[in-house]
């Protein structure tokens, strides 16, 4: 079962590719909830990698002077934010879970003949 943990998001992704593929033939709630927890998965990723990229705002810094560890606090407080520049990495992530969502969002409504 090592190699199930292991594979578990290419398996996932195979899995949505079959329902999308399949939508006509599969019932549209089963659509609906497939893309929208890939769009919710890849939009919660998106975000860890965009607050990653800047780092622990809460990282102590530990040195060491004539044999005593001194541990300090940090300089000032991360931002409340994480910075706009940083978020290169995490835009594959953002781009695909937006338009998932957008896909889940307009199959909904063209059902429930919004």
């Amino acid at each position: 079962m090592n190699i199930l943990r292991a594979y578990w998001r290419w398996l996932a992704l195979i899995g949505l590719i079959v329902v999308l593929a399949n939508s006509r033939n599969l019932p549209w709630p089963l659509v609906v909830l497939a893309s929208g927890a890939a769009a919710a998965y890849l939009l919660r990723e998106g975000w860890r990698v965009w607050q990653r990229a800047g780092g622990t705002p809460g990282r102590k810094k530990v040195t060491y002077w004539r044999g005593q560890r001194i541990e300090t606090g940090p300089a000032r407080p991360g931002p409340a934010m994480p910075d706009v520049r940083r978020i290169g990495p995490a835009m594959f992530y953002f781009i695909f879970g937006g338009a998932l969502a957008l896909v889940a969002t307009a199959i909904l409504l063209q059902r429930l003949g919004a």
